[in-house]
């Protein structure tokens, strides 16, 4: 699951997965159809298209594929007693623009770090392992630092003592997570810990841990995309067609972990 063909396997399936590469597959369709006189396939084409970015736009479909996801597990579950570590997973920080300007910039998964303060402050006894390399096709280190260094430093920052920060900057993917926090925490038995990463990400994520052998470890899902009770109906493409993609990759990145752990 760590390996480097694996992860390049998986950003070029995400690059296919995405509705709008679909959507100008079918626009290219139709072109190369209506040249070469084929009317009917080159109609059906555009109205498919159509009807997607319809649906898109007036339909609250993000809201629909995202809610399986993001509610499996609640929101601040009670804590019989506090957690012994807890475990961030990036996807929240520019690495390059950290790099660039010196200041750490959060994205729109920021809650993964901003709660994970929260929680710091909350349990000042607990240990913190930030887990990421760098999701990208780009080198780790150097040309590009990790994720998990840009999370040190934002809770360093504000206030986190460093002492009690683990950072695991080597993973590339959610299994790369599991495996290598696992080793460098080296939980003991009985002991409890958090999991905090975006809701959507959560049940991918539990499944990656528990695969790789943690046990005792409760989610704490944080950034919440679709609400309870959703956002209704919209007029809103951007927001829909982002929803979307984001529960598509979840589901498909569901299935591959499964299928890849039978092999």
């Amino acid at each position: 699951m760590t390996s480097p063909v694996f992860f390049v396997i998986s950003k070029l399936v995400g690059l296919l997965i995405l509705v709008e590469t679909w959507l100008i597959a079918l626009l290219v369709l139709s072109l190369v159809a209506r040249w070469r006189g084929w009317f009917r396939l080159a109609n059906g084409a555009q109205a498919a298209v159509l009807a997607a970015l319809l649906a898109l736009t007036a339909l609250p479909v993000g809201d629909w594929v995202l809610d399986p996801l993001e509610s499996r597990y609640p929101v601040n579950p009670p804590l019989n007693a506090p957690p012994d570590g807890i475990v961030v997973l990036g996807g929240a920080v520019e690495s390059l623009k950290w790099r660039a300007t010196g200041q750490v910039h959060l994205n729109d998964h920021a809650e993964r770090v901003t709660e994970a303060a929260i929680l710091a402050l909350r349990f000042p006894k607990a240990r913190i392992v930030l887990s990421g390399g760098a999701a990208t096709l780009r080198p780790i280190g150097g040309a590009l630092p990790s994720e998990a260094t840009a999370m040190a430093a934002f809770l360093t920052q504000i206030g986190v003592d460093p002492s009690r920060l683990l950072t695991e900057d080597q993973s590339r993917n959610t299994a790369g997570n599991a495996e290598l926090s696992l080793a460098l925490a080296r939980p003991k038995p009985g002991e409890h810990w958090l999991l905090v990463t975006s809701a959507s990400h959560m049940p991918r994520s539990m499944a990656a841990f528990q695969r790789a052998g943690w046990t005792g470890m409760t989610a704490w899902p944080v950034d919440f995309s679709s609400p309870p009770g959703g956002h209704g109906w919209t007029w809103d493409l951007a927001q829909n067609l982002g929803f979307v993609n984001r529960a598509v990759k979840e589901y498909v990145g569901i299935v591959s972990y499964a299928l890849a752990a039978r092999l």
